[in-house]
């Protein structure tokens, strides 16, 4: 069966527009800057918090309820809870909102800002679609979910690095998009299987190697293939030990991935 289903039209015309205007107003804002003093360890470490910044909270938590809001009309959704589906709208909106406050204000940013709403729209699509958990569809939206994780996670790594943010910045940043991401992609292996110290353990590694590469000369875009190579290594190594293969076996196809990855980035 490969006919799509798709949501409530008046639900996802009101989500889109909510997020959409979201995006636009915040370019004929201005609010001043928050400046919030950290003192850890003796260290001060100043944290602004802008209207861009609040905004991107904004949007993902927005995305995530509107999400949630479009699967509870779905006919297959049954007494199953959402919460696997909010994870990859709301990760779309947040890196969304980064990319798009940092473009100039012209003809760049609408061409981005129709690019950006139309990702939007069909992770929202795909999402409604993969609740439908059988079917030839399912293998099909499954395959698009996950690019699309990858995808921005590459664009959020791309993001961080080029915004020239600080270490105790970035790191975060990194690591919670590197778990959203590897998350969606578990639990579209599995849904019944939430492996969450094995998340906890990549997590740990990506960011550990977003430590590592903030202080190399890397290009941007170099930066985010390296950082992207290691998720996608660890989170298939993960999964081939969770198929049952042996540690050796498992490993194969990740290093094969890793030096992919580590090849283009060089070349870049």
């Amino acid at each position: 069966m490969w006919s799509a289903l798709l949501p409530n039209r008046e639900r996802l015309s009101a989500v889109m527009a909510v997020i959409l205007l979201a995006y636009v107003a915040v370019r004929f804002v201005q609010v001043p800057p928050i400046v919030l003093n950290l003192n850890l360890l003796g260290v001060l470490l100043p944290i602004q918090l802008g209207l861009n910044t609040l905004l991107a909270i904004l949007v993902a938590g927005l995305t995530a309820a509107g999400a949630d809001w479009l699967l509870r009309d779905h006919p297959a959704l049954g007494e199953r809870t959402t919460y696997s589906h909010w994870l990859l709208p709301a990760m779309t909106a947040w890196v969304l909102a980064l990319v798009l406050s940092n473009l100039p204000f012209s003809g760049i940013w609408w061409v981005a800002f129709l690019v950006c709403a139309v990702l939007l729209l069909a992770i929202l699509l795909a999402e409604y679609n993969s609740v439908l958990e059988e079917g030839r569809l399912h293998g099909v939206v499954s395959t698009v979910l996950s690019t699309l994780s990858l995808i921005l996670f590459l664009m959020l790594a791309i993001s961080v690095r080029g915004l020239g943010l600080r270490l105790f910045l970035s790191l975060p940043a990194v690591g919670l998009g590197a778990f959203l991401a590897g998350t969606r992609l578990n639990l579209l292996r599995s849904v019944e299987n939430w492996h969450s110290l094995q998340l906890v353990g990549m997590t740990f590694l990506v960011v550990q190697l977003a430590a590592v590469l903030h202080y190399l000369p890397l290009s941007a875009l170099g930066y985010g293939l390296l950082l992207l190579g290691a998720l996608f290594a660890v989170n298939n190594y993960m999964a081939n030990l969770n198929g049952g293969q042996a540690p050796r076996q498992a490993a194969q196809e990740p290093a094969i991935a890793l030096g992919v990855f580590l090849l283009l980035a060089v070349l870049v």
